[in-house]
């Protein structure tokens, strides 16, 4: 893992607030994540995790504070956030996947369109995608033939066709049934293995222990605690950390 001692942060995140109404959904969060960093937050729901996440490529807009990306501040109105997020990949809890376009177009669309990448090239980048996450079979499908767990299987790897530096993963196994999560963590442990920068929101503790290099806690838009793997499950110092773990573990 890189650390601040010799790498600027790729994800900067200083006194952020965000307000749906009156209620903030996000209060004062500074965050920073580094090259190659596994960062994965937790909390119960309604803590504002989600909406951290979508405010790192801008799906929420906030109303305070900076949030950079790799040094570029994507708030900013003269920055393209469309080339920003093109460096970013994301993983959402439903698939949004093309229902209309086979697998193999779901993944070539976005590469050809937004960077100008050679349809055979494209081609050839996503078959040995579909072959990293386990469905090298399915190419030629569509989205409806597929398992839920098979489908999250290729909206990661439709994200990871745009060559991103960063991944977010916003509670990618929450609507998949019991049985297929383990495949879809399965390959998000595989691109931590590879180094991949990752910020990911789940209720899956026993992902958070085996990926994260860090572990946010987060409740009422607050990071309440933030910590190695060890320090958070094996020695929690916040009360609602502690009393939240109770409840889950």
């Amino acid at each position: 893992m890189t650390n601040a001692s010799n790498a600027d942060p790729v994800i900067r995140i200083e006194h952020v607030w965000k307000y749906f109404g009156e209620l903030p959904a996000l209060q004062d969060v500074s965050l920073e994540v580094f090259p190659g960093q596994r960062v994965v937050i937790i909390g119960p729901s309604g803590s504002g995790k989600s909406t951290l996440l979508r405010s790192v490529n801008r799906l929420e807009d906030i109303d305070r504070g900076l949030i950079e990306v790799e040094g570029v501040d994507i708030n900013a109105r003269e920055n393209d956030i469309n080339k920003i997020r093109q460096n970013l990949g994301m993983v959402f809890q439903q698939f949004n996947l093309f229902p209309h376009k086979t697998v193999l177009q779901n993944l070539t669309m976005a590469p050809r369109k937004l960077r100008g990448v050679a349809a055979d090239e494209a081609e050839a980048r996503a078959l040995s995608l579909l072959k990293k996450v386990g469905i090298s079979d399915k190419a030629n499908v569509y989205p409806a033939m597929l398992s839920g767990g098979q489908q999250q299987r290729v909206a990661i790897a439709r994200a990871l066709a745009m060559q991103p530096d960063i991944m977010l993963f916003d509670e990618p196994t929450s609507a998949l049934d019991p049985e297929m999560v383990g495949e879809v963590l399965d390959v998000m442990i595989n691109l931590a293995e590879e180094g991949m920068t990752m910020m990911c929101v789940t209720h899956e503790m026993g992902f958070a222990r085996t990926v994260a290099d860090r572990v946010i806690f987060m409740d009422k838009g607050q990071i309440l605690e933030a910590g190695t793997p060890d320090e958070i499950f094996e020695a929690p110092r916040h009360p609602r950390l502690k009393q939240f773990l109770n409840q889950i573990l």
